[in-house]
């Protein structure tokens, strides 16, 4: 069957792949109300990024020109790809200058968008310090803060000189002379500079600048323990704010009005907002938890440099409630005034322009995906006017009774090393299909497991779910423990429990739908990608309820692959298993890494598995699933294995991530002795012929 033939109200696989939730990922500060500035990743030009211009009206134009490629490959993860070195002031701006990483080479262009035959211009480095300016393909970057009374800006440098030994500074570039200077190193990481004139008031001169950063050490993940701090670059004096404190810290924000360093911490338990007054020099938290429900503010940081809350008045506070909305906070007051959640459930990057009255972020709910979003607002923020500035791409002929809506679920969970009872939450998301039976038997489940482990299931609308959900299949998207947005001590109760806790949750998870009548007990299946892999390949092998299963770039086995991992994730292990201990080959560390991997224990394995790479993954090297499928062979057990050139951590080419989607649909109806329906591109004659 043809996938455009839509008489079944079958979600097309190119809606899917051309609306993924990754789609729009940056917004940008508003300089100008008549248009607006966005981070986009194109699949339909082989995923491709720039960034975009819309305007009120919803037109849009991508600024970058066609052969450049905008992505910097920081931490592997990257974000911040782009510093705006003179806001545009209107939409034809030709003053309007950027600086970006370019992809392949990761080097440094400025740009002039708006002006007539400007091509990017390549920085080439004069070496001041520190850096070996001939080698500039070495180096990433991310997160500029713009210095405009000496057209200098400050970044997070990545040296991968040695690759052995990869090293973060901080780095100043001066745009007129192209000299770079590291200006603060000797922490393993930094991330989130920000700058600030300190006025004095009795004068017209800048009295200080200040330049607030987080940073981290070895071997603390940014979501584990870091730190905030604030270094005058005229006397070199640092405030280390978070001194004598264990917290997680990200997104400080300057604020003009009260002289006062706002940041994210979970000091108290939750990811709020805190800030440090410069003329107390106390810190203080600024929105107490209980009075937002306990949602948390921000999120772990894979992505560098992600903004969660703005200034959208002196006194106001705009701010991203994880999976919840959105709250606006009186600073004043200390009071909520506004929790708004009907617009839309979960919101990332959000920026905001008090003089504009005026916020941009991406947000999304069940029956939106995650779009460009543009908030209007009067000055006592009685009247709020949201516009999705950019609907999603094909999906004209989408009604809302072919989109299945999330249920959330709480359930009780344990796990086989302990007798621990414990909550855990989920989304069920119930099947589309019309089954002709007057009483339909309950659906095969597909159950999902999130990467990170600290990322988090949210309940945006997601076209792949619909894929699934239109054909037959139920959809559970599990927050284990360890994901995020629960609090700190359900983000930290995984840890040493990793490979034990999260698949027992994503098990019962599972057992509790079927209890509930919401899935066939005999139809189940499960799917992961990176930790969400690991979680997969050991629910399989450690347990026997799943008919089938498909891990896209999963971890099997975890002492090769915390010896193989990149500098982010090379100390992870010590905090979410045990630290290795190389030179003690045969110590109690052995045995947990053996105990936990599923690649020890095929033994067990029952189940049919696909297995989906990229040959340049540099988090978790694709040998690791060559060796799953290398031994699931050799028992005869029914396995899949495909690896694409060119892809990494996480597939980005429109072609490859339509193999995967319709070979691990594929792949399950047959286990199911079904025929599968809507495939448009792959005959389905080669999966496990």
């Amino acid at each position: 069957m043809n996938d455009t033939n839509n008489d079944l109200n079958l979600i097309p696989i190119d809606l899917v792949v051309n609306n993924k939730d990754s789609r729009y990922l940056e917004s940008f500060k508003p300089s100008n109300n008549d248009f607006s500035l966005f981070f986009e990743i194109i699949p339909e030009e082989e995923t491709r990024s720039t960034l975009i211009q819309i305007d009120n009206f919803g037109n849009r134009i991508d600024l970058i020109p066609k052969k450049f490629n905008i992505i910097s490959s920081i931490i592997e993860y990257g974000g911040n790809s782009i510093t705006i070195i003179n806001e545009p002031k209107s939409n034809k701006d030709e003053e309007f200058l950027i600086l970006f990483s370019e992809c392949e080479t990761q080097e440094l262009y400025l740009f002039q968008p708006h002006k007539v035959n400007d091509e990017p211009k390549k920085l080439i480095f004069k070496n001041k310090a520190t850096i070996d300016s001939t080698n500039s393909n070495k180096l990433r970057f991310s997160s500029g803060t713009v210095n405009k009374e000496n057209e200098k800006v400050i970044m997070v440098c990545e040296d991968h000189t040695n690759e052995k030994e990869v090293l973060h500074y901080l780095v100043e570039i001066n745009l007129k002379t192209n000299e770079i200077e590291t200006i603060e190193k000797g922490n393993d990481f930094y991330a989130y500079p920000t700058l600030y004139n300190g006025k004095d008031k009795s004068s017209s001169s800048s009295s200080s600048l200040l330049l607030a950063y987080t940073y981290w050490n070895f071997p603390n993940m940014p979501w584990d323990n870091s730190n905030v701090c604030i270094k005058d670059l005229k006397t070199n004096e640092i405030i280390n704010i978070s001194e004598g404190y264990e917290e997680s810290v990200l997104n400080p924000i300057w604020s003009e009005f009260d002289d006062c360093l706002y940041f994210i911490s979970d000091l108290n338990g939750y990811w709020t907002i805190h800030k440090y007054d410069l003329k107390s020099k106390k810190r203080s938290q600024v929105i107490p938890s209980e009075l937002i429900n306990f949602k948390e503010i921000g999120e772990p940081m894979w992505y560098f440099g992600r903004s969660y809350y703005g200034f959208i008045t002196p006194t106001k506070l705009i701010a991203a409630l994880a999976d919840y909305g959105l709250v606006i906070f009186n600073i004043e007051t200390n009071q909520v005034e506004q929790i708004i959640r009907n617009q839309f459930s979960h919101v990332k990057s959000i920026v905001a322009s008090p003089s504009l009255s005026t916020a941009l972020f991406i947000g999304g709910s069940s029956t939106v995906m995650f779009s460009p979003i543009k908030l209007n607002y009067n000055s006592d923020l009685k009247k709020c006017e949201f516009k999705q500035l950019l609907n999603a791409k094909g999906g004209e002929s989408i009604t809302d009774s072919m989109i299945s809506k999330p249920i959330e679920i709480e359930f009780n969970t344990s796990s086989k090393s302990d007798n621990l009872i414990e909550k855990a939450f989920a989304y069920y998301y119930p099947p589309t299909f019309k089954n002709s039976s007057s009483t339909p038997p309950p659906p095969p489940l597909l159950v999902k497991s999130h990467g990170g482990p600290t990322d988090r299931a949210y309940s945006v609308l997601n076209y792949e779910y619909q894929y699934w959900t239109s054909r037959g299949f139920a959809i559970l998207d599990v927050n284990y423990r360890g994901s995020s947005g629960f609090g700190k001590r359900y983000r930290k109760i995984l840890n040493g429990n990793w490979g034990l806790y999260d698949n027992a949750d994503l098990v019962n998870a599972a057992l509790h739908t079927v209890k509930m009548g919401l899935a066939d007990k005999d139809k189940m299946f499960i799917d992961g990608g990176s930790a969400g892999g690991f979680a997969t390949l050991c629910s399989l092998t450690f347990y026997d309820i799943f008919k089938g299963g498909c891990s896209y770039y999963g971890v099997a086995d975890l002492e090769a692959l915390f010896k193989e991992t990149h500098k982010f994730e090379s100390r992870y292990q010590d905090t979410l298993i045990t630290k290795m201990k190389l030179d003690e080959p045969n110590g109690e560390w052995k045995r947990i890494y053996r105990d936990r991997s599923p690649i020890n224990h095929l033994d067990l394995l029952k189940s049919p598995i696909a297995l989906f790479h990229g040959l340049e993954d540099h988090v978790v090297p694709y040998n690791q699933s060559v060796l799953m499928y290398d031994h699931l062979k050799s028992k005869g057990i029914p396995s899949i294995l495909e690896l694409f050139p060119g892809e990494g951590h996480g597939f980005l080419s429109k072609d490859n991530i339509i193999k995967c989607l319709e070979y691990e649909y594929i792949f399950f109806c047959k286990l199911l002795n079904q025929l599968p329906i809507g495939i448009k591109y792959n005959n389905n004659n080669t999966i496990l012929s």
